[in-house]
């Protein structure tokens, strides 16, 4: 506690005091992580970016007004105090995240509704209720954390997250299927910058799924780690096997080395042999940028990965994926059952899955899925979700009655 004070007063100390009150804007983009994603949705408001971590602020605001709603708003946090009281300064009619399970935002969202419109668009695939549920089952948490979940407005993928989250009786009050949001700014560059994608250049698209060191520790599950690997080892085993033409997705910037660090390679490095890892450097691009991993996936036969969010969004485009979860926990289940997912196999079963959804057309893998492929990925290729998340935003600011 002590450490987490002290490293808290560290970073203040080199923060910039601005003595004087925020403008009001009409929009605040709470977390300025969510900046490039929200770039393109909100080039024609008049927004204000709030950052909310403490090693992302740049600049403290201090003045009477400050402090006078600081006191009132205190209630035991600090951050959510000072957050609460410069959105009362700014008040801004709409409060817009893309980091949808942020706490602070429920927090916040909580103390404000009343005075202005809360909305979280989801930035990646929700687990996060099951690792909450399961973390307080373990008693690695106080409380069962999926509890805190707050949201006003839920600009959400698909009808899944509409029928878990009130499975679970997560208190969401609104949903809108907008699908992703990620996933339409790349559309949207590619478009912009006529660039056109090649179909099937790859037959496998693997998507990293790292895990960091520690998790193995943290969720009491000693096969959690060494799972996620299995699905690369396996999916390297049977490009190898079947001279697969295939491409790795790195999550973070590619190393040239196989001796570099970061928690990415040192995950591979502790799971992987030398000559695996040097197979997934000659099969990837280095990655420049945060579209690199959508190129390289959708002009694949399939898609390979754990949990990653890319393989909704390949699905829901019409694409074949595989989700393989060999963790031995239903924490990481894909959310699909059928062809399109597979858990805790061997590698002849994984082999054989693999070979029928590469020799079967589209058609027959949507068929065979049963589901609606727009179940979990809302995607309607004659209008992105960047202009139907515009014409609700648009809705909202006129229906708006803040006062």
């Amino acid at each position: 506690m002590w450490k987490r004070f002290l490293f808290n007063v560290q970073e203040i100390c080199k923060k910039k005091i601005i003595l004087k009150n925020p403008n009001e804007h009409e929009i605040v983009i709470f977390d300025d992580i969510s900046l490039n994603e929200l770039e393109n949705l909100l080039e024609k408001y008049n927004f204000f970016v709030l950052a909310n971590r403490i090693t992302q602020i740049r600049k403290i605001y201090l003045t009477f007004k400050i402090i006078k709603y600081f006191i009132k708003n205190y209630r035991g946090n600090v951050m959510t105090a000072y957050l609460v009281s410069i959105l009362e300064i700014i008040k801004p009619k709409i409060v817009i995240t893309n980091i949808h399970n942020s706490l602070k935002f429920f927090d916040i969202a909580k103390a404000l509704e009343k005075k202005m419109i809360f909305i979280a668009i989801q930035n990646g695939a929700q687990y996060e209720i099951k690792k909450y549920k399961h973390l307080y089952k373990i008693k690695k948490t106080n409380s069962d954390l999926s509890k805190n979940i707050y949201i006003p407005n839920f600009f959400c993928y698909g009808q899944h997250e509409i029928d878990q989250h009130k499975q679970e009786h997560v208190q969401v009050k609104n949903f809108y299927k907008v699908g992703s949001l990620n996933m339409a700014n790349f559309f949207h560059h590619m478009s912009k910058n006529k660039i056109m994608l090649k179909k099937n250049i790859y037959d496998i698209g693997l998507v990293s799924d790292p895990l960091d060191s520690g998790h193995d520790n943290q969720f009491n599950i000693p096969t959690l780690e060494k799972g996620f690997a299995t699905t690369i080892k396996y999916t390297i085993k049977f490009c190898k096997k079947y001279n697969m033409k295939m491409i790795f997705a790195w999550k973070r910037e590619r190393k040239k080395e196989i001796h570099a660090s970061n928690a990415e390679w040192d995950f591979y490095k502790k799971y992987l042999t030398e000559d695996e890892i040097k197979y997934l450097l000659n099969n990837s691009f280095e990655k420049k940028d945060r579209l690199m991993s959508y190129k390289s996936l959708f002009q694949s036969k399939v898609v390979v990965a754990t949990y990653s969010t890319l393989l909704r969004e390949f699905l829901g485009t019409g694409g074949k994926i595989l989700s393989c979860n060999m963790t031995q926990s239903d924490i990481f289940d894909f959310p699909l059952k059928g062809i399109c997912s597979i858990n805790d196999c061997t590698f002849e079963e994984f082999e054989k899955r693999l070979l029928n959804i590469l020799n079967i057309s589209d058609d027959e893998y949507f068929e065979k899925l049963g589901k609606d492929k727009n179940y979990l990925m809302e995607y309607d290729k004659n209008i992105s979700s960047i202009q139907i998340i515009k014409n609700k935003l648009d809705s909202l600011l006129k229906e708006s009655k803040v006062v």
